[in-house]
C-alpha cells in the first residue's frame, strides 16, 4: 500500500497533525486487516471502493463514503479491503472535532460513523472538494479551505486539550494526577472534561497512546527487541506490555505487529 502524507499549515495545526493518502490495488484478492486499540481521531474520504469493517466481532458493515473515526479504546476492529483502494484523510488533534462541533466525543468512540451525522450540511462542502480535485496535494489544499472555514468562530484551544496532546506527544508518559492539577481541576473535574473532549477517559487514552507509540517505534526498528522498546515506552517489564498489548489488540505482540504490518500501519 502506497502512503503518502503532508503536513497542515500553520495555521491549521491547532486542529488538524496533517493529511494522509494510501493507496493499493488487491485485484480479485482481499484482505483483514487487525487495528489496535488507538488514540487516533480523523475524518477519510473514500476515493474508490470503501473499507468494510467490523467492530467487536460483529459482521463486517461497509463505511460511509466520508466517516468520522474517534479514538478506540479496544482493539477489536478488523478493515477487508478489496479491489481498488484510495483513502484521503484528515488527521486531527485530540480535542479538536469537540472544540468545532461542540460534540461529545464519547458517542464516536470506538465507532466510524457517517461525518454529515455530526457535521450536517458542511460534510457535502469537503466531500465535493476532495472529490473534485487532481490529486493528492491539491485534496491536501481543498480539505484546507474547507477547513478554515469550518474553523471559523471556533472556541480556543483550552487546557484539557493542551493536556490530551501533551499527553499523545509523551507516549502516554505523563501522570494523569499531574496533568489535572496543570489544568487547575480535581482529578474528577478533570477525567470528565478529558473524556467529553476526547472520547476516552484520561488513563485509558494514556494507554492507547503508550501502545501506539511502541507500534510505531517497532515499525521504524524493525530488528529492535520488544523487551528494549517496552522500557523506552515505560513499561514495568516486558511482561506488562504483553499483557497490554493482548488487552488493546487481542494479541501478542509478535502475532499482532505481522499481521498489523502486511501493508503498511493503518
Amino acid at each position: 500500500m502506497l502512503l503518502r502524507r503532508l503536513p497542515a499549515s500553520a495555521a491549521l495545526r491547532s486542529l488538524v497533525s496533517g493529511f494522509e493518502e494510501r493507496s493499493a490495488h488487491f485485484g480479485e484478492a482481499s484482505l483483514t486487516h487487525p487495528l489496535p486499540a488507538r488514540p487516533d481521531l480523523f475524518i477519510e474520504i473514500y476515493l474508490a471502493e470503501r473499507y468494510r469493517a467490523s467492530h467487536r466481532h460483529q459482521d463486517f458493515k461497509i463505511s460511509p463514503e466520508v466517516s468520522l473515526v474517534g479514538p478506540h479504546g479496544v482493539g477489536t476492529t478488523r478493515l477487508l479491503m478489496a479491489g481498488e483502494v484510495k483513502a484521503f484523510s484528515i488527521r486531527f488533534r485530540p480535542g479538536a472535532i469537540h472544540r468545532l462541533v461542540g460534540l461529545d466525543m464519547r458517542e464516536i468512540a470506538n465507532e466510524g460513523v457517517a461525518m454529515a451525522d455530526v457535521f450536517g450540511r458542511l460534510a457535502t462542502g469537503l466531500r465535493d472538494a476532495v472529490f473534485g480535485a487532481a490529486d493528492f496535494p491539491v485534496r491536501a489544499a481543498a480539505a484546507e479551505r474547507w477547513l478554515c472555514r469550518a474553523a471559523d468562530g471556533a472556541p480556543p484551544v483550552d487546557r484539557v486539550e493542551m493536556a490530551a496532546r501533551m499527553l499523545l506527544r509523551s507516549g502516554g508518559q505523563i501522570r494523569i494526577d499531574a496533568l489535572a492539577a496543570w489544568a487547575e481541576l480535581s482529578e474528577r473535574q478533570f477525567a470528565r472534561r478529558f473524556a467529553a473532549q476526547v472520547g476516552l477517559a484520561p488513563k485509558h487514552y494514556a494507554r492507547t497512546a503508550r501502545l501506539s507509540a511502541i507500534l510505531e517505534a517497532r515499525r521504524r526498528k524493525p530488528a529492535a527487541r520488544w523487551t528494549d522498546l517496552a522500557h523506552a515506552a515505560g513499561y514495568a517489564d516486558q511482561a506488562h506490555f504483553v499483557r497490554e498489548c493482548r488487552d488493546l489488540t487481542g494479541a501478542p505482540p509478535s502475532d499482532f505487529f505481522a499481521a498489523w504490518t502486511r501493508i503498511g500501519a493503518t
